[in-house]
């Protein structure tokens, strides 16, 4: 009976693993149709939680603004000023916190197995961020994605935070390009 039980414990862990995997979609809030949507603009950036040094604000004012226009700019989005089709906005937060998932974490699975044996890395103080998209006509939330635990407080550096902000929007579609040339459904 006993030998039966390991494999039976690997295959049941096999199988509970390949149930906890990602949808690339997973961060739409609601249905939108994306494919009229061409321009954006950067709204603005929200702290929060515990103090922040000033330097540590305005550094995540700054890099949240060039780090997302450019994100979406590579995707086929045109930044303007007035008039887009969509907005962004993001998220920091920092907050004490224990590491609920070891997958949270901008160093990845390896590291934050190895740091969390260690009573220090219990309880810290760590960002959060979250990145949320608004239609612009009724200002209602399409997409948001979060990264709770995204690195410690004492990692604050502008690469992390430039690495925290691309992988956020990493699953963020491309612009989809229009041909004139289709009949429009709708217009029918």
């Amino acid at each position: 009976m006993k030998r039966y039980l390991l494999p039976l414990f690997l295959f049941s862990s096999l199988l509970l693993a390949g149930c906890v995997s990602h949808s690339p979609h997973s961060e739409f809030a609601r249905t939108i149709t994306f494919s009229v949507l061409e321009t954006f603009s950067y709204e603005h950036t929200l702290v929060s939680g515990m103090d922040f040094r000033e330097s540590e604000e305005q550094m995540l004012e700054k890099l949240s603004k060039s780090v997302l226009v450019s994100e979406f700019a590579a995707r086929g989005f045109d930044e303007v000023e007035t008039e887009s089709d969509f907005f962004v906005v993001a998220k920091w937060k920092k907050e004490v916190s224990s590491y609920p998932n070891v997958f949270d974490h901008i160093d990845g699975v390896q590291d934050s197995m190895n740091r969390r044996h260690k009573p220090s890395a219990r309880f810290a103080a760590r960002l959060h961020l979250t990145v949320e998209v608004y239609e612009t006509s009724n200002r209602k939330l399409f997409w948001r994605r979060e990264l709770p635990n995204v690195f410690d407080a004492v990692q604050f550096t502008e690469g992390r935070v430039t690495e925290s902000l691309q992988r956020a929007v990493e699953n963020f579609p491309e612009r989809i390009e229009r041909d004139p040339d289709l009949p429009d459904i709708e217009a029918r």
